[in-house]
């Protein structure tokens, strides 16, 4: 892939991101029009992320046979239009469900895809460098469209209806634009595949304890992560401030994560790669840390969020890319899309069981969710030091 090439795909990654976010900061005044409890606001979340546990694997298993943009525009069509039932067909609680696992499925074309493609166009040199720009367009974009929701909702005054329309109205121009401009990787044919790389395809799904305990790992991190960036949102609303100052906050945090992400990794790029894994593991030890100090200050959660919790996101966005690439390390070209399938299939997992687990948990304006978040990625770290002292054992024997 060329450099234009290559800047647009990550300009339509970051469009994606956008699109996919710029209904959330509304969610939560949405499901309160339908005359439903708050706690619905994570179920709603729970069962798109349950599509992409069926979706995933799927359309990662397919893209290695047959390629994976056309996979990726009809799971951004497939979204939006799934997206524009649940905006307004609501009148029956069965159509609603239906229509956020279908959002899930399809949406996890594109969550997964995008991540298959920017691996298939990265050799071993420029892998974290890619990776660290993929999660910086994703974290902006994220930034970005909670911005725009919030101010289309509460400054422009547009109605529920109309963002939801807005945003089907990107994932049309950012399918048009990726279906016309971008050129697919050349599947290589089984004939072509060489004996090593067929090993290396078999080993990716061969019974492997460190792949295993490392998805393990992402698995805990993701429902400790996943229950403080939803029930963030909603606890931000109920204490008192507006889906613009949401949408303010959320974007002043992915500029903080998102910028710190593309200054740190080219330093972290002069590290012997083999201290990738130990780099991974601190950093979410310290994310647990922070989660602790955040949430434990009372009456100053405000203060809080805007210093210990900006920290936090910016180390969340520096383990992104390096548990990427680390899993990355067990695939080739013909297989990214099965393995990054497998993770998505886990981070959507982790999804359905972390919302969940804070409807359970979660009452109006208290913050005990995210204090047993800190607890939850912490037993993440002990899952990934588990994975590090396994893997240290096997290079020196």
């Amino acid at each position: 892939m060329n450099k234009s090439k290559l800047t647009l795909f990550f300009i339509l990654f970051f469009l994606h991101s956008i699109c996919i976010n710029i209904i959330h900061p509304v969610t939560t005044d949405y499901v309160g029009s339908l005359n439903l409890p708050v706690y619905y606001f994570g179920f709603f979340f729970s069962l798109m992320s349950l599509g992409q546990v069926i979706g995933a694997f799927l359309f990662g298993f397919l893209s290695d046979k047959i390629g994976r943009k056309w996979l990726i525009v009809l799971g951004i069509i497939g979204y939006g239009l799934a997206q524009l039932g649940f905006g307004f067909i609501n009148t029956y609680p069965l159509l609603i469900l239906f229509f956020r696992v279908i959002a899930g499925i399809f949406v996890s074309a594109p969550n997964t895809l995008f991540i298959s493609m920017c691996l298939d166009n990265s050799n071993k040199d420029v892998k974290v460098k890619m990776l660290s720009i993929l999660s910086f367009c994703s974290i902006l974009g994220a930034s970005l469209g909670y911005k725009i929701g919030g101010s289309l909702y509460d400054d422009l005054h547009f109605s529920f209806g109309d963002i939801f329309i807005s945003q089907f109205s990107l994932c049309i121009i950012t399918s048009l634009i990726l279906a016309i401009f971008m050129k697919d990787i050349v599947r290589t044919k089984a004939k072509e595949v060489t004996q090593k790389e067929a090993n290396n395809q078999t080993n990716t799904f061969k019974i492997n304890h460190s792949i295993v305990i490392l998805l393990i790992g992402l698995l805990v991190l993701t429902i400790g992560q996943i229950l403080i960036s939803k029930y963030l949102d909603t606890y931000i609303i109920q204490i008192g401030n507006t889906a613009s100052t949401l949408g303010d906050y959320v974007f002043i945090t992915g500029i903080v994560g998102g910028i710190s992400n593309l200054v740190i990794i080219p330093f972290i790029k002069k590290i012997k790669t083999k201290f990738y894994s130990y780099l991974l593991i601190s950093f979410v030890l310290i994310s647990s840390l922070l989660t602790f100090i955040t949430f434990s200050s009372g009456e100053n959660i405000m203060i809080f969020l805007y210093t210990t919790h900006m920290i936090y996101c910016v180390f969340k966005s520096i383990i992104t890319p390096l548990e990427q690439n680390e899993l990355s390390t067990y695939s080739n070209s013909n297989s990214n899309g099965k393995l990054m399938g497998i993770r998505q299939t886990l981070l959507s997992i982790g999804n359905v069981v972390g919302p969940l687990l804070g409807s359970l948990i979660y009452s109006e304006g208290n913050p005990l969710v995210f204090i047993i978040s800190g607890f939850i990625i912490f037993l993440s770290f002990i899952i990934y030091l588990i994975y590090y002292l396994t893997k240290k054992r096997k290079v020196v024997q």
